[in-house]
């Protein structure tokens, strides 16, 4: 009986399929089922009822899930400290980012993959935030914006400031902004929130204006690179922008008008059961934000 086959178990549990099990960590589905079937043999136990729409848990599997929940993550702590007593910090960390952080987070990443030459790293983009962990099985990713599941441990890290930009062709066709009701006369592009909302409503210092638009992502990355191509005007975040403002690919619109920031965030299942390595790369992201006092 593996480790791996334990964990795989856990995966097929949390997720609710095989399928989904399969895609967490790239494998076929066909593949999770084998191993769940030898796992069952070894025990001489069924984990799992199955049927064509349902896959629940069997009073013993139930047992067994919970037993496991505790025993996994204290077994791989254990290996990992009697390891790192001898040699330098090894494993592997999942890091979830979200649209531009991935740009913003680079030098840090490689700060701590050259400090930590045995660890290894893969980083999962995608707008959900934390909404991805139990998903993808993160480690801790960076989610923008409110926190509504309180089971989660959420470290802040900054506050995110986003201003309107665009790119000088787009103003050199069009012409430059002079007001928040001027922006009615031009071609806007709006994001699409990770819990499905569209965000046609931008909150200025100034007052509140009610977008209109025909090009909507739920994409930063994309609406970034519109915005740079001369789609038009868009909320940006000013870390990922300020690097194109300065190159003269983007221009800020309207800057009188500040935009309400959103608060950054560390996000993470729990300290307890965390492996060495997802332990370091946490404590080394707090620690930068820390050192750039946003």
């Amino acid at each position: 009986m593996k480790i791996d086959d334990l964990r795989l178990f856990l995966s097929v549990v949390d997720l609710g399929s095989f399928a989904a099990a399969a895609s967490s960590i790239g494998v076929p589905r066909a593949y999770v089922s084998r191993r769940i079937g030898e796992l069952e043999a070894d025990l001489g136990s069924k984990l799992f009822t199955r049927t064509t729409r349902k896959l629940t848990l069997t009073p013993t599997g139930e047992i067994y899930y919970q037993q496991l929940l505790e025993i996994i993550p204290r077994l791989e702590s254990l290996n990992e400290s009697i390891k790192n007593q001898r040699n330098m910090p090894t494993g592997s960390v999942k890091l979830g980012l979200i649209g531009d952080a991935d740009i913003v987070a680079h030098n840090l990443l490689q700060e701590f993959l050259r400090k930590y030459p045995l660890i290894t790293l893969e980083t999962h983009v995608s707008n959900l935030g934390y909404h991805d962990i139990l998903t993808y099985g993160l480690d801790a990713c960076v989610h923008i914006g409110e926190m509504k599941d309180s089971s989660f441990v959420a470290r802040p890290l900054m506050r995110g400031l986003r201003k309107l930009y665009a790119s000088p062709d787009y103003i050199a066709q069009h012409g430059m902004p002079t007001s928040i009701n001027d922006l009615d006369n031009h071609a806007l592009i709006i994001h699409r929130l990770a819990n499905g909302e569209l965000e046609d409503k931008w909150i200025f210092n100034q007052g509140e204006y009610r977008t209109h638009s025909r090009l909507i992502s739920n994409n930063s990355s994309y609406v970034k690179h519109a915005v740079m191509n001369g789609a038009g005007i868009s909320l940006l975040a000013e870390l990922s922008a300020e690097e194109h403002v300065k190159s003269g690919e983007l221009v800020e619109v309207l800057p009188e008008c500040e935009v309400y920031v959103d608060d950054v965030w560390l996000v993470y299942p729990s300290r307890k059961g965390m492996t060495h390595a997802a332990r370091l790369l946490i404590d080394s992201i707090i620690e930068e934000a820390r050192k750039l006092d946003l």
